[in-house]
């Protein structure tokens, strides 16, 4: 039981301790009880009001504003070369010549076929109209043509074929008589039969080379099919074959038969009667047919023809060939501009103005379109180049002004925020930013190195104290200050602004005017008193 009141107690205890501190301000840290026997020596300074800004100090090279390699547009040798390093030229002022007579040639080409281009192209629009309407004549002519081959198509066709089978049914029937009558012996009679046999041979042979020279024609103009062409040859031959035949009968009949001559007959009949077949076979398969519809195939091909050519004349198509006519005239005037600006590429100009810096060639020297002649740079304006780090960004902008230094310059440079690089060096987090600067004398060369001040903050009524005033309270990360006040030190949490250089703007905790300890205050107290040995 006497254990439990023992704790009972202890707790009651710990917990009006607890209260009292929640109870008691706490006061800093540094705060002590004030030790007013002893005065301590400070020095101190008045809290004053004026401008201070925050600056960036950055470095950087000095850049001209253009730095141009001319390069030849064309290879060649140098046969002019008026400028050298170190002089001043405009832009459009003549730098070098390439040879070009080659140049000068490919121009007058050029103009020669303007020329013959003007010329056709006045002459379509003379004649393109009279050209289409004499194709519409030409149509009709050859539609006509095909008409009238149709036509003796269409009237030999068939009749040729019935008469072939009539005449060598009836040579067949010629050679069978002869064969028996040579077996028999020849009589008058049968002389005087092979003499007509023989006449008619003639005839027959006659009306087929008539026949072949008229197919031959027709064909000839496509208005038969091949086969029938061969078919007519093939009666020639059969023709052709029984007029020797019937010589040779009649020679038999005269002179007497031999076995020989009983057998070539025989030899002559089966040949007869095998022609008779295949002209049977050309019946049947009714070439004709096929001849008139190639033949009519031509007129239909002639009418179409026709047709096209009344379209030409209602579409007016010879607008189209004036047209075609009119884009070779533009082909060749876009010809000859071309021409002439490969000729004016010879001469080589200044592309800015500004001073020849290097020239990579001399008078006389292979010209190639891959290797620069000048190099020229315009330092009327020049530029200061720097890297920026990605923090430093959100505190610039273009526009923006700032003080330059260069070692052995003395003049006041300002320079121009121009260039804020929209993107980041992966490596370095890093963004170029160009300041431009006005060079008209031509003091700063490029290659200097700048000393660039950028204020990024200003404020021109900050209460303002020097910087070794301040006491850091690392553990409550707070900044104070100690003031006199009755010769008594007082300290003031305060709070800081921009800072520049020593000194410090405090945004809260110190007006303008107030005493503030710079020397000896870090051995002070709250309530010390002390002595200003600075005034």
């Amino acid at each position: 039981m006497k254990k439990i009141w023992i704790v009972i107690i202890i707790i009651a205890v710990a917990a009006v301790i607890a209260m009292f501190r929640f109870l008691k301000p706490e006061k800093p840290q540094i705060e002590q009880v004030a030790d007013t026997s002893v005065v301590k020596p400070v020095e101190i300074t008045k809290a004053k009001r004026g401008e201070i800004r925050s600056e960036l100090q950055l470095s950087g090279t000095i850049e001209a504003i253009a730095q141009v390699n001319v390069f030849p547009k064309i290879a060649g040798r140098i046969i002019e070369l008026p400028i050298k390093e170190g002089e001043k030229v405009n832009v459009g002022q003549t730098l070098a010549v390439v040879e070009h007579e080659e140049l000068k040639l490919s121009v007058q080409q050029a103009e020669a076929v303007l020329d013959a281009a003007n010329a056709a192209y006045s002459q379509t629009e003379q004649l393109a109209e009279v050209r289409v309407h004499t194709q519409v004549t030409q149509a009709r002519a050859q539609l006509h043509a095909a008409e009238i081959s149709l036509k003796q198509v269409k009237d030999l066709a068939e009749i040729r074929t019935v008469t072939q089978i009539d005449q060598a049914e009836a040579g067949l029937k010629s050679l069978e008589a002869n064969l028996e009558k040579i077996k028999s012996g020849a009589r008058d009679e049968d002389r005087r039969q092979a003499e007509a046999g023989l006449n008619q041979a003639k005839s027959n042979l006659l009306n087929a080379e008539n026949n072949y020279a008229r197919i031959e024609n027709l064909y000839k103009n496509g208005a038969i099919s091949l086969q029938s062409f061969e078919n007519t040859k093939t009666q020639l031959d059969i023709t052709s074959a029984q007029h020797k035949i019937a010589t040779e009968q009649l020679q038999l009949i005269t002179s007497g038969a031999r076995e020989e001559d009983i057998t070539a007959m025989e030899a002559q009949v089966e040949q007869a009667k095998a022609s008779l077949r295949l002209v049977h076979t050309q019946a049947e398969t009714k070439t004709w047919q096929k001849d008139i519809a190639l033949a009519q195939s031509q007129v239909d091909s002639a009418q179409a023809g026709l047709t096209s050519a009344q379209a030409l004349v209602e579409a007016k198509s010879w607008k189209a060939e004036i047209t075609s006519a009119h884009t070779n005239l533009t082909q060749a005037e876009i010809a000859l501009k071309l021409a002439r600006k490969k000729l004016r590429d010879a001469t080589i100009e200044a592309p800015i103005s500004g001073i020849i810096s290097q020239r990579f060639l001399d008078l006389g020297g292979m010209a190639a379109p891959t290797a620069p002649l000048f190099e020229i740079v315009d330092v009327d304006t020049v530029k200061a180049t720097i890297d920026l780090i990605e923090s430093q960004l959100s505190r610039i902008s273009l526009e923006q002004k700032a003080d330059i230094a260069i070692d052995g310059v003395n003049t006041p440079i300002t320079g121009v925020i121009s260039y804020i690089s929209p993107t980041l060096q992966p490596v370095r987090r890093t963004a170029t930013v160009e300041f431009s600067i006005e060079n008209t004398e031509g003091i700063l060369k490029p290659g200097m190195f700048a000393k660039v001040t950028l204020p990024v903050e200003i404020r021109p009524d900050a209460v303002l104290i020097p910087r070794v005033s301040l006491i850091e309270d690392a553990k409550n990360k707070t900044r104070n200050v100690f003031i006199v006040e009755a010769g008594v030190s007082e300290q003031r949490p305060v709070e800081i602004g921009l800072t520049s250089g020593g000194q410090v703007e405090i945004r809260k905790g110190l007006n303008g005017g107030e005493s503030v300890i710079v020397a000896g205050q870090h051995s002070l107290k709250v309530g010390d008193s002390v002595t200003v040995v600075n005034q």
